[in-house]
């Protein structure tokens, strides 16, 4: 066990405000797909990159689960600690959980919308559409 002045709990604190400030990065994006607001949506992914390559840093003085039970130590404070990281990192997996089906929706969507364009030969595409441009129903009598 380490002993209390060599406990790196201000890690793990920091370690538990990044995985809030990630879910929080996430359900903003979230926000501005529903709102079709392009900005913001990149806005928040550039947030979410900066939140994960933090994450990664924390984690590599975090590496263990056993590492972070000694660093949550016996005390009650500690243990409160791990307990509320634990349930940032259960309701992290929810919202990632919705936020890739969205993402997995929108991409369908887009791709539905450009296919469109694309056989009508309005945009999206330089290549000229294989329907013809006028196109005249006949009708035999």
């Amino acid at each position: 066990m380490l002993k209390s002045d060599e406990t790196p709990k201000p890690e793990l604190l920091d370690h538990l405000a990044q995985v809030r400030v990630l879910s929080q990065a996430i359900v903003s994006a979230i926000s501005a797909i529903e709102k079709n607001d392009l900005q913001q949506f990149e806005n928040h992914l550039a947030v979410q990159e900066t939140v994960c390559n933090r994450l990664a840093d924390i984690q590599k003085t975090l590496s263990t689960t056993a590492k972070m039970n000694a660093v949550a130590g016996d005390d009650l404070a500690g243990q409160q600690l791990l307990q509320q990281v634990r349930q940032a990192h259960v309701a992290l997996a929810q919202i990632n959980f919705v936020y890739a089906a969205l993402l997995k929706r929108a991409r369908r969507s887009t791709e539905l919308i450009a296919g469109l364009y694309r056989s009508q030969g309005e945009g999206y595409d330089r290549n000229p559409s294989p329907l013809p441009k006028r196109q005249s129903w006949s009708c035999e009598v």
